[in-house]
């Protein structure tokens, strides 16, 4: 008997491991911290701290490097600086350009308010405001800071 599906190909092979331990994450704090790696902090503060107005919580100096640190409700955004810097840039362009880690979500209160103040700027919006058809009322839109990261905004419009 073939172990072939209906379909005609092949079941898939799920790959295991001789043993599995899982891991319980006890954890310190109830939000995360998210390292935004940067060659250019002084425009990042700018769009961070001055345009978003993100409460900043101080510097740290490490060995090779130093981070930016600033209050994002129950986490944390780190403006993360080496010496000497990556050799290659961000990759723009959020989950559309490549699969990984490609953007962070915020949500706001007023999300219309800030969709203007973004339109009003030279601060870029990817994909613009848009109502969330299945909860009236809320809405969500993608915004890039200046190295290219994007940004998921949303909330009450």
């Amino acid at each position: 008997m073939s172990a072939r599906r209906s379909s005609g190909t092949p079941p898939r092979r799920i790959r295991r491991r001789a043993s599995v331990v899982a891991v319980k994450l006890d954890l310190l704090m109830p939000g995360i911290e998210v390292g935004l790696v940067t060659t250019d902090l002084d425009a990042m503060v700018a769009f961070y701290e001055d345009f978003l107005e993100l409460e900043p919580q101080g510097d740290i100096e490490f060995d090779g490097g130093s981070q930016r640190r600033y209050s994002l409700g129950g986490s944390v955004l780190k403006l993360v600086t080496y010496t000497p810097p990556p050799q290659a840039p961000a990759a723009p362009g959020g989950g559309r350009a490549q699969a990984g880690l490609r953007y962070f979500t915020i949500g706001v209160n007023g999300l219309r308010a800030v969709a203007e103040a973004f339109e009003a700027s030279a601060y870029d919006v990817v994909e613009p405001l848009t109502e969330f058809a299945p909860v009236p009322g809320m809405g969500w839109m993608f915004v890039a800071d200046p190295d290219g990261n994007w940004i998921e905004l949303f909330g009450t419009l």
